[in-house]
């Protein structure tokens, strides 16, 4: 009797944990859905909708204009011309911010302690001001009587000032300077995670310091230097405040032309149909990217 018992007993107390697993589950899945429900709320509102209000009046949607119409008016040579321009701005200024960036991450990596962290405090200062205000005080450094002129004409590099600002030369400036702290932020994980085991060994091994970073330390880091790359081009393609001040007129992108069809013409759907353009071209070299360079090894530990 008393075995009967005791295994009717333990028998009898299996449903209710099995029932209060099932309740534990469903609680955790629960909070999961409600704490998932605000951001996904959120995303469908602030960013989904939006791109499909685009794509709606890219095709005409709310005037009588035929659907491909804004699509037909981007194939002329003057919007080629400025995308054209605008993909040339984006792609110098990726090149010069990655060339600019990589030694500055490497020091900020491998250098002692107290130096790296007043780098590390100003680059951060520099990503927290003000776009505009970085951008505008390039016009007092870069104008006729700036402090650049200024500094060329007294030594006699130069015999007049020269046009460094409202020209192309002053918006690569401007840019390069507003995006080299992306560079580098999104750099210095990528080398922070490179054992320096490596790097000894191979130098044990009879490497020389070329071979190493060729070799083993620049494959190591390419990931993070593909992240920054991309992240500096996106920033760089849809770039609109430093090219519209700094250009002066002279450097027009597909950008102002965008605030031009809505300020000027007047025209909504060939402004969305020129920001769909810039979108589709933007997802598409990214993904390329992406395919060819191999960005997913930035999640690996290790950078393997």
């Amino acid at each position: 009797m008393a075995q009967v018992d005791l295994t009717g007993g333990i028998g009898s107390l299996r449903p209710s944990g099995r029932s209060e697993l099932t309740a534990w589950d469903r609680q955790r899945r629960g909070l999961t859905l409600s704490l998932m429900a605000a951001p996904m709320i959120a995303m469908v509102v602030l960013f989904v909708a939006p791109i499909l209000v685009l794509v709606w009046m890219s095709f005409g949607g709310g005037s009588t204009n035929p659907p491909l119409a804004g699509y037909q008016a981007l194939m002329q040579p003057v919007y080629l011309r400025l995308l054209g321009f605008t993909l040339q701005l984006a792609v110098i200024t990726t090149v010069i911010c990655a060339v600019m960036a990589y030694p500055i991450a490497y020091l900020m990596v491998n250098i002692p302690s107290k130096f790296n962290q007043w780098m590390a405090v100003t680059l951060f200062i520099a990503l927290w001001l003000s776009f505009l205000a970085r951008t505008f005080s390039w016009i007092i450094i870069l104008q006729r009587r700036g402090i650049v002129n200024n500094f060329l004409v007294s030594t006699g590099i130069t015999d007049q000032p020269l046009e460094l600002v409202y020209n192309q030369f002053g918006v690569y400036v401007g840019m390069i300077h507003i995006l080299l702290p992306f560079m580098v932020v999104t750099l210095i994980p990528a080398m922070k995670a490179i054992d320096p085991a490596y790097v000894r060994a191979a130098l044990s091994l009879g490497a020389t310091p070329a071979m190493v970073f060729r070799q083993i330390y620049l494959p190591l880091s390419l990931p993070g230097l593909v992240a920054g790359s991309m992240l500096v081009f996106t920033l760089a393609f849809g770039f609109f405040i430093t090219p519209a001040i700094l250009g002066g007129g002279r450097a027009p992108t597909i950008v102002l032309a965008i605030r031009d069809q809505i300020q000027q013409l007047g025209n909504l759907q060939l402004a969305a149909a020129t920001s769909m353009v810039l979108l589709v071209i933007c997802l598409g070299l990214l993904i390329v990217y992406d395919r060819v360079s191999g960005v997913d090894r930035l999640y690996d530990k290790g950078g393997r």
